[in-house]
Parts: structure tokens; C-alpha cells; sequence
């Protein structure tokens, strides 16, 4: 780990690319929380992801590729293998259990994977890209009202970047669709960003494309000190400059969302793109002062926040000072004591009011929220939520009170809260987020 000269840790590793979700922290992080992430291919045109959770005796939790479907199988049942598929349904959301947030099934069942026969599951390697004709497949199956999936590839500064992509089954190519651009955190990447956030069950019942993006090294440039160097505003650029040739896009209703290092970063693409993005949503991330700075439009820019109150990589500027706790150590940044100490505003971090203080400014809003208490749907998830609405409404901030570095909404498991926080299971960030967005056209 780098150190700066004040000797502590660069806030690359202290704050955006420290900034993580549901332990998708790789390989040393992971083995620290005793969760196994796994992604499977089957060869190679589909993967799944594969979450081992101490608290399960030995079972694995199975994520449906594309759902936030969940079942547990007994460990050997779901060891990695070529041509293994999965029970659920691509691109469809799980019905919410009675205590809110994702279901979990248990079965000792060989896992077996089922399409409805409407949809179709396709996904090209990136290695096929060049000679996939991706358009023409993906014009073929929304004629036959399926869902397609695939990889596409560009090339940014002569270095090849990939991107994921959902067409909806209810996909019209005669008609112009919105599109959500999401952007993972530090060691995740698209799979594991499309398993965690559900966006794609979404698409299908709401109608719009997902993209996910896949940062260079499983990380973006989020602006923070020793962060990635890679122009990953140009590779934006280009992926929306190529979409339009793949798919019919609405230009005027593309939205971005981003969770931690990712969620840094769509901020900093909102400033520099912002005659391209209509909407932004952040989960688990504050903003670096030089981000600001790029802002290069008056226009006002809608921007949605889900942060939790004793996330321990989010300074709240409230006088509290945090531990670091479990997430601190397995990260290595247990040496900096705190978030919330004087090191972090020196590498550039802000702290969530004065973040929200630039967003309410640029979009004229009243620094004042009018604050609501949302229903504790299940108080057993340790959480509550309260919604702040700024002016009109263009700057909305979810405070889970008592949630950690998580993405609302998604599966609670045992070794994941001893990490990274409680996952509130009060409200749905992917639903909430899209209800913001499609009321937004830029």
C-alpha cells in the first residue's frame, strides 16, 4: 500500500477505491470476510456468480446472472464448472419477501438454469466481438420479443475497453429506449455489478437498456489521489458514441448510477458529460474536491443519494468520529484511524454535506430539505431511512440510518454485514433510483 508523505494511506486506498459494496473486495478482501466470489463461465457466453457465506454451513449462495434471485445449494452442488446453468429467469427481479429486500430460497437440487420461452440469454466474448454482428442479433431477437445480452468492445487511447449490455424482451426498435449506464466499485466488475443491483429485472419490467461498465483493472478514475489513470470519460464517450448503432437509444434520457468507486465516478461524469447524462444516482460514495471543477454546463444536473449513516468509508462531517471497523482492516487502512480525521479532506475527500452543498447550489435548490421518515418495513434489518428532498426535488439524499457500505435493497448475508455494514432491506435503491430517472429527460 502506498503511503503519501503525511504517512498515511493514499486516498486511493483510502477513500474512491476503498469505497467497495457487498464485499466484492477480490481475492485478499474477500478471503478476510470469508466469502468466496466466483465468476463461472459456461463456456464462455454466460457467467454466474457464486457468493460462499460462512453462516450457511457450507452452502453457497447462487446468484442468477442478470436477477437478484438467490438460492442455497450445499457447496458441492455449486463447485465451478463448465456448462453448469442456474434455476430463475433471465432479467427478472425476484418478488419481494415478506420482510422486503431480495428472496432466498434454499434446495439441495442440482441448480439448473430455465429460460421463459420469450427470453433468450446471449452473450458474445469479448475475443468475438469484432465479428459478432451484434446489432443484427440483437434487431432479430426484439423482433421475436426476447431479451438479448451481449459484450461489446472499444478502443480507448489504442487500449480495448469492454461493456456489457441488456436489451430488454420489450425492447421496439422503432422506438427510442432509455438507457442506465452502471458503473461497479473497486474489484467488481459488470458481472458482479449486474448480479448485485438487479438492473436488469428491472429493464424488463420497466423498459429501458442497461449498460454496465468494466473499469480498467476493476477500478475508474475516480479523482482520488493515486486513483486509475485511465480516460475513462473518453471511454464513456465512445461507448455512447457506438450505442446508438447497436440499439435505438433515446439521447435524451441516458442515466448513470454507480456504487462506491463507481459512484465517485459518475459524479465526475456528470460534471464532464453533462449535455449527455440526464441523471445520476450514487450509492456509498462521497465526491473529491477536483470533481467540481469539471462541472462545464449550468444546466442542472438530477442526482439521487443512498448512503449509510455508519458507513465507515463515508465522512458525514457530523463531529462523529468512526472506526474503520472490520472493512479498515481487511483493506489495510486501519493506520489512518478514521474516515472522518483531517488526512482524508487533505487527499481531497468532502464530506457528505459540503458534497451535497455543490449539488444543491448547481441545481438551485434550497439548501433546506424537506425531511420525511420512510416506513421500517422490517425492523429487523437494523436499519431506517429517512428521504431528504431539496427544492423541486433535484437533489433527493436516502440517509439509512444505522446502514453501512451496501447497496440498498440487496441480499443481507451474515459475513457481508460483519464487513461492510447492515444492508437496509426498508427500501429497493435499483427501484427507487429508475423512479427518479424516468421522470428526468435532459
Amino acid at each position: 500500500m502506498t503511503r503519501s508523505k503525511n504517512n498515511w494511506p493514499s486516498l486511493s486506498a483510502a477513500a474512491g477505491p476503498g469505497l467497495m459494496a457487498l464485499a466484492f473486495c477480490g481475492s485478499g478482501l474477500a478471503a478476510r470476510a470469508q466469502v468466496s466470489v466466483q465468476l463461472q463461465a459456461q463456456a464462455k457466453p454466460q457467467a454466474s456468480l457464486l457468493a460462499q457465506s460462512q453462516g450457511t454451513s457450507g452452502s453457497q449462495y447462487v446468484f442468477v446472472p442478470g436477477s437478484r434471485q438467490a438460492r442455497v445449494v450445499p457447496a458441492q452442488s455449486a463447485q465451478p464448472g463448465y456448462g453448469r446453468t442456474y434455476y430463475g429467469q433471465p432479467g427478472q427481479t425476484a418478488a419481494p419477501a415478506r420482510s422486503g429486500g431480495m428472496q432466498l430460497h434454499t434446495t439441495s437440487e442440482p441448480a439448473t438454469y430455465r429460460q421463459q420461452p420469450n427470453q433468450v440469454q446471449t452473450q458474445t466474448s469479448l475475443s468475438t466481438v469484432g465479428r459478432t454482428p451484434v446489432k443484427a442479433a440483437a434487431t432479430a431477437a426484439a423482433a421475436s420479443g426476447k431479451a438479448y445480452d451481449f459484450v461489446d468492445s472499444i478502443s480507448v487511447d489504442d487500449v480495448p475497453r469492454s461493456y456489457r449490455v441488456h436489451i430488454p424482451a420489450s425492447y421496439d426498435r422503432s422506438k427510442p429506449t432509455p438507457v442506465v449506464l452502471a458503473f461497479h466499485g473497486l474489484q467488481m466488475n459488470s458481472l458482479a455489478m449486474m448480479a448485485m443491483s438487479g438492473l436488469n429485472g428491472l429493464a424488463e419490467r420497466k423498459g429501458f437498456i442497461v449498460v454496465y461498465g468494466e473499469g480498467l483493472n476493476n477500478r475508474w478514475n475516480d479523482g482520488t489521489a493515486g486513483s486509475s489513470t485511465s480516460d475513462d470519460i473518453g471511454y464513456v464517450q465512445n461507448m455512447l458514441q457506438k450505442l446508438p448503432r447497436l440499439a435505438n437509444i433515446d439521447p435524451k434520457r441516458v442515466y448513470a448510477c454507480g456504487i462506491s468507486n463507481g459512484g465517485f465516478f459518475v459524479q465526475r461524469l456528470a460534471c464532464s458529460l453533462a449535455d449527455k447524462i440526464a441523471a445520476v444516482a450514487v450509492v456509498a460514495a462521497s465526491m473529491t474536491s477536483s470533481t467540481p471543477t469539471l462541472m462545464n454546463s449550468s444546466r442542472p444536473m438530477p442526482i439521487v443519494f443512498f448512503l449509510g449513516s455508519e458507513d465507515p468509508l463515508l465522512p458525514w462531517g457530523d463531529g462523529r468520529t468512526k472506526g474503520l471497523g472490520n472493512l479498515g482492516e481487511a483493506l489495510g487502512l486501519s493506520g489512518i484511524g478514521s474516515i472522518d480525521s483531517s488526512a482524508a479532506r487533505v487527499g481531497g475527500l468532502l464530506p457528505v454535506p459540503e458534497m451535497i452543498g455543490f449539488w444543491t447550489a448547481h441545481n438551485n435548490c434550497s439548501s433546506s430539505p424537506n425531511s420525511v421518515q420512510m416506513p421500517d418495513s422490517n425492523p429487523r434489518d437494523g436499519t431506517k431511512v429517512k428521504r431528504e428532498t431539496y427544492g423541486a426535488g433535484d437533489v433527493v439524499l436516502y440517509v439509512i440510518e444505522g446502514g453501512g457500505h451496501t447497496w440498498p435493497g440487496a441480499l443481507q448475508v451474515k459475513s457481508l454485514a460483519e464487513l461492510c455494514g447492515a444492508t437496509s432491506q426498508d427500501i429497493d435503491a435499483s427501484e427507487l433510483m429508475w423512479d427518479f430517472f424516468q421522470r428526468r429527460a435532459r
